[in-house]
């Protein structure tokens, strides 16, 4: 089984190899993954042909006569040993001869429509993911040990006010963590530690260490998030406050708006915000336009005009009246002071002193500014985000995953709301930002490197088969192990995610390996003389042990994994159950589906044969006509 094993090996490799390309932050961290397995595989082939067969040599097969006293100490433990062996083998047996060969002789047989049950399967899973029965993310959320909150003031609120609204969302909180320990019988409290940082009158940042998993089972840290979160409720003068217990890839979840056109970009950004907040999961909708500082306009009238005025005559006397005007400078040794004449402050403190504030006309009449000019009051932000010519508002929310995914969320949003968007404001560009933008770079990627590896493996595979065919019957089988990656996410209600695209990476690699070494075993049955059936059989039942043993210590050993409830295994656990859920749906996949493809091959190389030596069937009607 070497060019068989040596080659499944390889196209593995192909199979991760292409992650090493992705050009992004998100494509760094797959790279990691796929260097480790990569490097992994070629370690683990070097140890299989080299190292291994070292180590059989070196067995003691009892050609060595033992002494008394051997015999003595192991007599029992060999036997008990060898018991252990017999009925492991008698079992394997029983499953193979009395379960797996009755099972395979009548999907022969019948080979269309287990196809079809196959089928069928891959349908359905592909179904339930449509319509959000197995839940898909791009990046799942996986709390750590430590909440944050960070809470931005309206810049005109007071420090007092910061103060008391920190205290405010500390008071909550220690008040929650004393209802929680009463509640689930805690022998502490689930948050140890809790810092309160005030940066500035606009600014605090808090932060809360929470005890470890095992000490509250039934409390997830993301429920104690979100009962903080609406406990803490809306607070006077804050215009973003963000509880976060995880990592937001790329920001989070954003959306950005372009456009040249201010009042208009604005309106379209508030029914974003609405249509946001409607959404269940979603929480915290905040956007990067800030109301900034009051501001007020003057505009000429019409009539004012006529008088006399114009912008230039009232901004200079506004702006003299309450900024002050220059009378003369003094000179004083090398410095030159400015004496700046202003009126009474009680007297420009109030918008009531504008509006009753007299101009003077061109002709000398005084009129108040009421009567010249409209007064138009407005927030503007302190600061203008402008790309290519275009001012940029970012609308920001936070979600929980659990019960909506950013993916989700954005088709939603794009293919419900921006379209009537579009339509009411054409001038408002709308684009994907944060985690849909990196989604979306990282599907473009994935899928230029699909198509690589699939082009890698087919090459790969040809190479050891000496066939152009035969690589497609694998190849083909591939897609079908996703469906047990996807049932077993639904059973363990993990979502998919890229963590179990490395599994179902995996996966692919044990499946090809497999069908590698039964295929080759196929392959020299019919080289040997063997009929076709006979032949499909024996690839099956001669390779029965190997590929249900496979399965059997992956899942065996990936189990421990998949129950871990430790933070840093949930990094591996979505990996974990595509792999282990898919071996167990790819071993029936080998073991039935591949010697069921090769007999529907050869079934159509023989209808391709048949029609090859009859008459064209548009000659045979043509001479029927004209008979």
């Amino acid at each position: 089984v070497a060019t068989a094993t040596i080659y499944g090996v390889l196209t593995t490799i192909a199979a991760f190899f292409p992650m090493l390309l992705i050009d992004n932050a998100m494509g760094k961290v797959l790279a990691s993954f796929a260097l480790v397995v990569i490097l992994t595989l070629i370690f683990s082939l070097v140890e299989s042909k080299f190292i291994l067969p070292s180590h059989l040599a070196a067995l003691d097969l009892g050609e060595r006569q033992k002494t008394e006293a051997e015999c003595s100490i192991w007599s029992g433990l060999l036997k008990l040993g060898r018991n252990l062996q017999f009925s492991a083998q008698a079992g394997l047996d029983w499953l193979k001869l009395s379960l797996y060969a009755p099972v395979l002789r009548f999907s022969l047989d019948h080979r269309y429509a287990v196809l079809l049950v196959f089928i069928t399967l891959a349908t359905l899973s592909l179904g339930l993911i449509g319509k959000g029965a197995i839940r898909t993310v791009f990046f799942p959320d996986i709390p750590g040990q430590y909440i944050s909150v960070r809470m931005e003031m309206d810049p005109r609120a007071p420090l007092s006010l910061t103060r008391q609204n920190a205290m405010h969302v500390e008071a909550t909180l220690s008040r929650l963590n004393h209802t929680w320990q009463e509640q689930y019988g805690l022998k502490q409290t689930p948050v140890q530690h809790v810092l309160n940082v005030i940066n500035d009158a606009s600014s605090v940042e808090m932060y809360a260490e929470l005890s470890l998993p095992v000490d509250r089972p039934d409390l997830a840290t993301l429920d104690i998030v979100n009962q903080w979160r609406e406990q803490a409720g809306k607070l006077e003068g804050v215009t973003e406050i963000v509880f976060n217990a995880s990592e937001e890839t790329g920001g989070g979840f954003a959306l950005q708006l372009f456009s040249k056109n201010d009042p208009a970009m604005r309106e379209a950004s508030k029914q974003i915000i609405a249509y946001l907040e409607r959404v269940q999961g979603a929480s915290n909708v905040r956007q990067s336009l800030k109301p900034g500082q009051p501001e007020v306009k003057l505009r000429l009238k019409e009539s004012a005009r006529q008088l006399g005025f114009n912008d230039q005559s009232l901004a200079v006397q506004v702006g003299e009246r309450f900024g002050g005007v220059e009378a003369y400078r003094i000179q004083r040794g090398m410095d030159e002071v400015k004496v700046i004449v202003k009126g009474d402050s009680a007297s420009r403190n109030d918008f009531s002193d504008l509006s009753n504030l007299l101009v003077q006309s061109e002709k000398g009449i005084w009129f108040p500014v009421s009567d010249i000019a409209h007064i138009t009051t407005s927030y503007q932000s302190n600061y203008v985000e402008r790309r290519d010519g275009k001012q940029v508002n970012t609308i920001y929310v936070s979600l929980d995953k659990a019960q909506v995914s950013p993916s989700e969320l954005g088709m939603q949003v794009f293919d419900q709301l921006v379209p009537e968007l579009r339509a009411a404001y054409p001038e408002v560009e709308i684009r994907e930002a944060g985690e849909l933008e990196e989604i979306f770079v990282i599907k473009g990627s994935l899928v230029n490197a699909f198509l690589f590896t699939c082009l890698l493996i087919y090459v790969l595979l040809a190479i050891p088969l000496k066939s152009y065919l035969q690589p497609f019957v694998i190849m083909s089988v591939v897609p079908f192990g996703f469906v047990g990656a996807a049932f077993g996410h639904f059973i363990m209600d993990v979502p998919l995610s890229i963590l179990s695209f490395f599994g179902i990476l995996a996966l692919a690699g044990v499946v090809v390996n497999d069908s590698l070494v039964m295929l080759s075993r196929y392959n020299q049955a019919r080289e040997d003389g063997m009929p076709e059936y006979e032949a499909l059989l024996d690839s099956g039942l001669g390779r029965f042990k190997a590929i249900f043993l496979t399965t059997t210590t992956t899942v065996a050993g990936l189990t421990p994994l998949m129950l871990e409830t430790s933070e840093q295994a949930q990094y591996l656990i979505p990996a974990a159950i595509s792999l282990a859920f898919g071996e167990i749906f790819a071993t029936a996949i080998t073991l039935i589906l591949i010697p069921l493809l090769i007999a529907a091959g050869n079934d159509f190389k023989r209808w391709l044969a048949g029609n090859s030596n009859s008459s064209n069937p548009l000659q045979t009607c043509a001479k029927e006509e004209g008979r």
